[in-house]
Formats: C-alpha cells, structure tokens, sequence
C-alpha cells in the first residue's frame, strides 16, 4: 500500500493500527480493492477519506486529519456516523445516496460541528465518490474535500466592510445618525457580531450610548461593560469582557449563547483621541483568531471614520483641511482593508530564502481581486511558483482566485510539471463559473540543476535578468488562457537560471496603463529590474513598487521576485 522510506504521521498510525479489532479484519484478509483505496488516500496530499464497509470505518491521510480537530486520532478506525455524529443529519443522506451507487459534490457546505470543545461554524467543499469492488457492488465511499471556512468567513466579513466603507455622506447630518448608520449594517452582521453597541464621547467627556443592536435598548448596561469601554477609550485599546446572560434579540432556547464581547476604541489614523467605543459580541460558534480579530478592529475603525466625518461635517469651515487629511486616511484604510482580506483569502505564506512577493489592490478601491501567487515547496529541494489573473473583480473574482490557487497547489505538489498542472487547470477551470479566460504563468525553479521549466497559460511573460543586465522575456512556452480551449496541448519549456540571476513573475497591473502599449509597460519593468539586480528581494521588491506603482494604477497588482544563488 505505501512505497518504502520514511512515513507521515497518518502513514505511521494505519501501519501501527490493530485492524484485527476493528470490522475491517487484519491487513492480510483485506481485498486487492481496500488495499488500493488505502494507498490512494495515504499516498495523496490532497485531504482524502475513505470509509469502508457497512460500518463506514474511516481510514484518512494526513492533509484530512485538521479537518477532524480534536477527533484526531481516535477518528482513525472509527465509524463515520460516531465521528460525525453531530453533522450526520447532514451528510446521512449524502452518505446513504453514494451507497447505492450515486456521486455527490457539496461547495461551501455549511456545517455546525464540535471537533474542538465548541459548536464551531465551519463550510466544506467536498466530494462523495462509491469504491467498486470487481463485481460492481459498492464496498466503501472516498470522500475527497477542501475546508473552505477561512475563505467563505472573509468574503461575509468583505461584504460588511464593503457596505461600511460605502455609506452614503448623506447620512452624516448627525453623529448619532452616522453611529446609527453603521450599527445597521454590523446589525445585518449578525453571524459574526450577535449584538453590538456604540458609545461616544460628549463635549463635556462624558460618555453615552447612542446606538446598538441585539439587546434591549433600554436595558441598563452592566458595569462591568462600562468599566470596559472607559478603558478602552482611555487606553486606545482593545478590552475582553465577559458578558454572561446577555442573549441576543432573537435567539432561540437551546442555542450557544453569547459570552464574549470586545470593546474596541473608536479611533482614526492621525489622531491619538478616542471618541468612543465600540462593544461587539464575540460570535459563541467561531474561534477568536487572528483573522477575526482583524475584521472586528476594521469594522471600528470605519464605525470611527463614519463618526469623526460626521463631526467635521459638523463642524466649521476651517475642518476643510483636516476633512482633506480624513479622506487620506479613508483612502488608506481602505487599501489596508484590501490587502488585509485579499492575504486572508489567499492563506498564510512563509516564503522560502530569495523569495519576495507583493500584492496591491487598485487605487481607491475597498475590494478583493482575482490576482495572486503562489509559492510551494517541492520534494527534493525545489520550488512550484505561480501567478494568475482571474477576469473580473470584486468577491466573485475572488472566489475563482481561491478555488484555482488551491487546485494549483495541489497538483504542483502532485505532478511537478508545469504543463500537467495547466492541462489540469484547464479541466478544473471548464467546472468553475467565472475562471474561463483566467490567466496563469507556472514554473517550477530547481537551485540545485540552476533551471527553469514554465508554461503560461496566455499570461504576460516572466522576467529574467542576469547579474550584467541582460534580460530574457520567457514568452517560449505560451498558450491560450485556461478553459478557452477544450483538449489544448500545453508547451513547456526548460531555461537556465545563471547565478545571481532574477526572475518576475507578475499581473498585468504592474505594467499595463491606460494610453500606453504594453510593450513600454514591460520595458518600465525590465528597465527597474536591472537596476535594481545586485538588491536583494525585499528591497528589490520595493523598488519595484516605488518606481512602477507610483502613478496608482487602476487594476490589482501581483508580483513574485525569485534571486538564484550564487
């Protein structure tokens, strides 16, 4: 079932299983088809499943077992329906389909399930495949899935601060209508914020509650509550507080309730002032990460922006000049917020030595966008990289964007030729509403050998200075965008990587401007790059930025910088 050499963890813990107690049997009585299903799931990095039999005994791999949290390792050998007991009124009917022969796909399926202590919040997408034995009956069901949770939660949490950073001015004939204004929106909020609350600062420094939502308006706030939103506008930080009983509007007995709030000062860039705090609650089915916290500081920070606007609008005439500095700093919240939800979506990325990569979203906007890139380790010391460009802006872009990148991935990871992953690609992005005409440039860079091998997929060419200057436009392996094409042949083909040398990959947005032919936006480039080529990354990277990014472009920007060694 396994080659030979070291093994993973989950490898380790099927070899070491006492199978025999299990309805499986000992290894030796299981057929040639278990033992190829379990091969399959163990040898893949892809998350897999396989269950098994008429009790459904689940054998996983490793990319599978996050995804179990807590269950991890009992769930090993274990029924399916005892494991997932608490979703099996979901997926029991997905399961009992695929027994009788049936196929079944589930995008961003949501599901409410205690793998960690708690009811957690979680979204799936995933695939129910039946296993044949030779003679045609179904002998067990392999489950292929990807947890899509961080991605579904920061395009909800996008919207929000979409439509926070979108209200009208209009609305800001007051400042409690301002308050007021946003509370509506985090009110519509309410998965991520159950019930919140905006206090102000008075002229004398007095503090009052001027809107909220989720509770009883006219219920006395509890003092634990107040001392935490004094301190929060005295020290311009954020305050945990504990809120027992404080069930929201609306909910119903027996759901988890609300135990957790923050209160977040109100403050804006430039200004070392509170005017007031913000209480959210802390959502009882979420875990309280990073990302989270991240969109909850957003959201007060533009509560606050909405708030002080109101008190310039307000205020007299000669606020024109600090309205001016305001708009400045909405300006880079905004493209904080971009940057800030578009890394969310594209997941953590500890980049290998000479390595550097930058994303900038287009001037002024408070959007996601379908730029990205990738970097991957590679067995043998080697390395995937990537960069793609979906059509489009906005969420929809955005949710291409993931879904490629995260196919990508994976088969970098399993094929290592760049041509195998685009023909891939190809099929992938046909099934993908909104990923025709994406495009992408792949390579797979080996230190060692000191080479290249790319393909692109109708993508602007990658960049390739030597440390004299001279710079190669690899354009030798082009094809049509992904999906255009149904059967395309992808080329592929092999450069030398001199030492010293430096390579960019890139989106059009770093080199495309309205007026101008592409070809001067590429000769910009590779002009700053040969400047900048004895630099390391990092400082190269920003070089790039200050000398091709300084007109504001209107399209999001990706780009990769790789220095070989030498």
């Amino acid at each position: 079932m396994l080659p030979g050499g070291a093994h993973t963890e989950a490898q380790q813990l099927v070899l070491g299983a006492d199978w025999a107690a299990t309805p499986l049997g000992p290894v030796d009585a299981w057929t040639p088809t278990l033992r190829t299903a379990v091969g399959t799931v163990l040898n893949s990095r892809f998350p897999m499943l396989l269950m098994w039999g008429p009790e459904l005994i689940m054998i996983y791999n490793d990319a599978y077992a996050p995804m179990l949290g807590g269950r991890h390792p009992a769930g090993l050998g274990a029924r399916l329906a005892d494991v997932w007991a608490d979703v099996w009124p979901v997926i029991g009917d997905m399961v009992a389909r695929v027994q009788a022969g049936e196929s079944t796909y589930s995008e961003d399926l949501p599901l409410t399930m205690s793998r960690d202590g708690f009811p957690e919040e979680t979204y799936f997408t995933f695939s129910y495949s039946p296993v044949l034995e030779p003679g045609g009956q179904v002998a067990g069901l392999l489950d292929t899935a990807v947890e899509t949770t961080q991605r579904v939660l920061a395009a909800r949490r996008m919207r929000v601060l979409q439509q926070l950073g979108g209200l009208p001015r209009s609305v800001h004939g007051s400042v409690d209508a301002a308050a007021t204004a946003a509370v509506d929106v985090l009110a519509a909020a309410g998965a991520d914020c159950p019930f919140g609350l905006v206090h102000l600062v008075d002229d004398d420094g007095g503090i009052r509650l001027v809107a909220g939502y989720g509770v009883e308006p006219d219920r006395p706030r509890p003092a634990a509550e107040l001392r935490a939103v004094h301190q929060a506008i005295a020290t311009g930080t954020v305050v945990r507080l504990d809120v027992p009983g404080d069930r929201p509007s609306g909910t119903a007995d027996g759901e988890a309730e609300v135990t957790t709030a923050l209160a977040l000062p109100l403050t804006v860039p430039g200004s070392a002032r509170a005017v007031g705090a913000l209480v959210l609650a802390v959502s009882p089915h979420l875990r309280v990460d990073e990302e989270y916290l991240v969109f909850l500081e957003l959201a007060a920070g533009q509560v606050a922006a909405s708030v002080t606007d109101a008190q310039a609008v307000l205020g007299e005439r000669r606020r024109v000049a600090e309205r001016a500095e305001l708009d400045r700093a909405r300006a880079e919240f905004f493209t904080d917020v971009a940057v800030t939800l578009q890394r969310a979506v594209l997941g953590p990325t500890v980049l290998p030595t000479d390595f550097a990569v930058h994303y900038e979203p287009a001037a002024g906007t408070l959007e996601v966008g379908g730029d990205w890139y990738d970097v991957v380790d590679l067995p043998g010391g080697g390395y995937g990289v990537v960069v793609g460009d979906v059509v489009g802006r906005g969420l929809d872009a955005a949710a291409v964007m993931g879904q490629l990148r995260s196919a990508g991935r994976a088969l970098l990871l399993e094929s290592r030729s760049p041509a195998h992953v685009l023909s891939a690609l190809d099929r992938f992005a046909a099934l993908v509403p909104g990923a025709t005409c994406s495009t992408v440039f792949c390579a797979v860079v080996d230190p060692i050998a000191g080479s290249l091998q790319y393909s692109s997929a109708g993508h602007p060419p990658a960049l390739l200075v030597d440390e004299h200057g001279r710079v190669t436009q690899l354009e030798g392996a082009r094809g049509l965008p992904l999906a255009v094409l149904e059967g395309a042949v992808r080329p592929q083909t092999d450069v030398a990587l001199p030492p010293g040398s430096t390579l960019l990959l890139y989106t059009d947005g770093l080199v495309e401007r309205r007026d101008e032919a592409l070809d001067e936006g590429i000769a910009r480039a590779s002009a700053a790059l040969v400047d900048g080529r004895h630099l390391a990354t990092a400082p190269l990277s920003r070089l790039l930025t200050d000398q091709l990014l300084a007109d504001a472009p209107d399209d999001d920007v990706a780009f990769l910088l790789y220095r070989t060694p030498g």
